[in-house]
């Protein structure tokens, strides 16, 4: 058994964060596309309304087609409405980290995430984010305490938090606190099956 524990010690100690980024890189790109979904359908309305709003739509979509995506929206954000500033801050964060710039993804994350303008639910999302994409040498101990109300509080990234925040501990060499995470993410009642597998299955190995 203590040579599993190696192994696992192993895999995470290796390109942790940017394990993360591949395990939930679809994942990942789901919320956004979500995000986006949601916030465009809102600020599609107010296109319809608002000639401003028309007009950060058009900037918007053509920032979207340009060869430099970041470059683009960075330069049009200062005259984007509110809606689609956000959109863009979180298109520059997924561009960011598609080119495996993963510290200013982490940065870009983090932006949204401290901008009490923007719904909760998108900070609380873009807090995660910024976690699952930090650089390998990030610090764990301050990625685990910007997960720590994420983990806590029931909603919609509560699993994600803590399955996260359940591999930053096994990085770390905290089983005691994994185990405690994957133990909590198995009784909840609302999870995707693949997760509750993967924490069944660490329960069962960190169990033995």
């Amino acid at each position: 058994m203590a040579d599993i524990f190696d192994e696992i010690d192993e895999d995470l100690k290796r390109d942790q964060m940017q394990m993360l980024w591949a395990r939930y890189g679809k994942i990942v790109m789901a919320v956004v596309a979500a995000i986006i979904l949601l916030v465009g359908a809102r600020q599609g309305y107010t296109a319809w309304q608002s000639n401003q709003s028309e007009a950060s739509a058009t900037a918007y979509e053509q920032a979207l087609k340009s060869d430099d995506i970041v470059a683009a929206l960075e330069a049009q954000r200062g005259q984007l409405t509110d809606g689609y500033a956000m959109l863009a801050q979180f298109q520059i964060a997924v561009a960011q980290a598609a080119a495996n710039d993963f510290e200013a993804a982490e940065a870009s994350y983090m932006e949204i995430a401290a901008d009490s303008s923007f719904d909760p639910l998108y900070q609380q999302a873009a807090t995660l984010l910024s976690v699952m994409v930090a650089p390998q040498d990030a610090d764990l101990g301050v990625l685990q305490a910007r997960l720590a109300d994420l983990e806590t509080a029931a909603g919609p990234w509560q699993a994600m938090a803590l399955e996260t925040g359940a591999g930053l501990a096994l990085r770390s060499g905290d089983r005691d606190a994994a185990m405690s995470r994957y133990k909590k993410l198995v009784e909840m009642a609302d999870i995707p099956a693949g997760m509750r597998q993967r924490a069944d299955r660490m329960t069962a190995i960190l169990s033995d």
